[in-house]
């Protein structure tokens, strides 16, 4: 029933999008991407759509897609930083750490207040031996947001790696404190008793 009445409404490009996403959420990518594509040919500043498409394509192993999808979309508006962000998500995946890295920095100079981008340019940073770096990045981050779970295990791991048990334990009270039974933290908690 919602269904038919989505398709109804697929002469006007908000229809095209909705029923996209409508067919994304039951997992359905190649008609989500069909119908972002509709839409965005009835109106081509849809950014909100360039984003979703750009998550399908990536989905479907489509990349180069998704990442015209996001240039286009940065085109657009280039004050977005959740673009800037999804760019930079996509260029690592991609293995084009200097698109990925350029991407964070822009995501992060539009004032993104979204833990994720910290921590994933953080831990892009630490993989690549920036270390100084990568603990500036994941250190705003947490400033941002101190309760923040991916930030305050990022820098639990990054002060257990860098022999810093105090400055590890800090952060390891926080996921402690809201996670305490998470496999994935026990072997930091263990190693800083």
């Amino acid at each position: 029933e919602n269904r038919k009445f989505l398709e109804y409404q697929t002469d006007f490009a908000v229809g095209n999008i909705m029923l996209a996403d409508y067919e994304l959420q039951g997992g359905d990518q190649l008609n989500a991407i069909a119908h972002y594509v509709r839409g965005l040919k009835k109106d081509s500043l849809m950014n909100y759509a360039r984003l979703n498409l750009a998550a399908a394509y990536n989905t479907v192993g489509k990349n180069p897609e998704a990442l015209k999808a996001l240039l286009d979309a940065s085109a657009i508006d280039p004050q977005n930083e959740r673009i800037f962000y999804n760019l930079g998500l996509l260029y690592y995946e991609m293995n084009n750490i200097q698109g990925a890295t350029d991407s964070f920095q822009k995501s992060i100079r539009l004032g993104s207040t979204n833990t994720s981008v910290y921590y994933n340019y953080g831990l892009l940073l630490q993989q690549h031996g920036k270390l100084k770096e990568a603990e500036q990045i994941l250190r705003k981050g947490f400033a941002i947001d101190p309760q923040a779970i991916n930030i305050n295990y990022a820098l639990t791991f990054f002060y257990v790696n860098q022999h810093q048990p105090e400055k590890a334990r800090v952060h390891a009270e926080v996921l402690k404190r809201v996670d305490p039974n998470n496999p994935d933290y026990q072997g930091l908690f263990k190693s800083l008793e």
